[in-house]
């Protein structure tokens, strides 16, 4: 089988998902030929990076406006797809030149270039689209394609609400890479391991605050990740003894497996990798719109403490958190039980179900 996994660089979750689905293939059907692709670099290799910064100003400096856009694009019943004879052109020499037996799309922007070339070609692609969000929202919904990876139960029952066959929905949870499923079964120890993370942008909210706090409480290491974030790592990198502070990195698993706590934004890949591993997360202020609705499933789901009032004095719950092993151990206990329910499909035997149909 010959798939195209298509993402983009808008944030790194779509990304990781797509890097997740391609491991799963690849450890499946050795066979398999994987191409991982960014459609946007892909179809406008100059201008791209510059949509990228901008997506990532927008994000960091200016996300009240991009909430805003996000809800309002939610109510209004408006169904944008990428269109014209030039980006239709760059699709068809995108399938000429990898000939795809199947399409995976971890972006909506990716479904609906897809979904647009499959409505004006009539080709017959099967178009699978993996959710990497919690909440559904409309621009993850294009009649053309023959199967969603739903994160979850919730979000199978909402896409079913809005029309699509309950037999095109395969619960998978949101694909995480191999690093993350073997799980260490690690037990705490006398020094309690915290691991913060901002995500790929390295976006951390209260860092200055955060570190103090957990630099002047005893028996507490720190690790913490900026990603991207080079003003984060130059200002904190080598400060304290009792503070690692690293770039970005590829071994991120090994990080999270000998944390106790993680504190981090709410992202959708972040929160199920953190699921599989079993370890629990603190969330301080969450504020993109995804992420409000990521941490507002977690904390319901009893694996997540969140902070959500700015004025909330959040060092303070988070001492008091960091020394109550019973809340850390019944959090283990339901990030077990989130896993046994996210999981009624894999996301081969997904892809296989689709492929078997389109032959049929």
């Amino acid at each position: 089988m010959n798939v195209l996994i298509l993402s983009s660089q808008f944030g790194m979750g779509h990304q990781m998902a797509a890097k997740a689905i391609g491991e799963e293939i690849k450890k499946q059907n050795e066979d398999a030929r994987v191409t991982e692709l960014d459609l946007l670099t892909y179809c406008y290799p100059r201008v791209s990076r510059y949509i990228f910064k901008l997506f990532h100003m927008l994000v960091e400096h200016c996300y009240g406006i991009y909430n805003m856009v996000y809800k309002l694009s939610g109510k209004m019943k408006v169904d944008i797809k990428p269109s014209g004879i030039t980006v239709y052109k760059k699709l068809q020499k995108l399938m000429d030149e990898y000939e795809p037996d199947m399409i995976v799309c971890t972006l909506p922007l990716c479904a609906k270039s897809i979904a647009s070339y499959i409505e004006k070609t009539g080709c017959r692609i099967p178009l699978v689209t993996c959710i990497t969000d919690i909440s559904i929202h409309p621009e993850w919904i294009t009649p053309q394609t023959d199967a969603y990876l739903a994160p979850t139960n919730e979000v199978k029952e909402s896409l079913v609400e809005r029309g699509t066959a309950p037999e095109n929905v395969f619960v998978t949870g949101i694909p995480v890479r191999q690093q993350f499923l073997e799980n260490t079964g690690k037990q705490r120890d006398k020094v309690t391991k915290v691991l913060i993370m901002g995500g790929g942008l390295g976006i951390i909210p209260n860092l200055d605050e955060l570190i103090d706090m957990l630099h002047h409480t005893p028996g507490v290491s720190a690790t913490i990740i900026t990603g991207k974030n080079q003003k984060a790592y130059d200002t904190w990198h080598g400060k304290y003894d009792d503070i690692e502070v690293l770039g970005y990195t590829e071994n991120m698993s090994d990080h999270v497996k000998e944390a106790d706590l993680v504190i981090t934004k709410a992202g959708g890949i972040t929160l199920f990798e953190l699921i599989h591993c079993e370890v629990p997360l603190f969330v301080i202020h969450p504020f993109l719109e995804q992420e409000v609705n990521n941490a507002r499933y977690a904390q319901e789901h009893g694996i997540a403490r969140v902070i959500w009032d700015k004025t909330t004095d959040f060092t303070g719950i988070l001492k008091e958190f960091l020394s109550d092993d019973r809340q850390w151990q019944e959090m283990k206990k339901n990030m077990r039980r989130v896993k046994r329910e996210i999981m009624e499909c894999s996301v081969e035997d997904a892809m296989r179900t689709v492929a078997e149909r389109m032959a049929a």
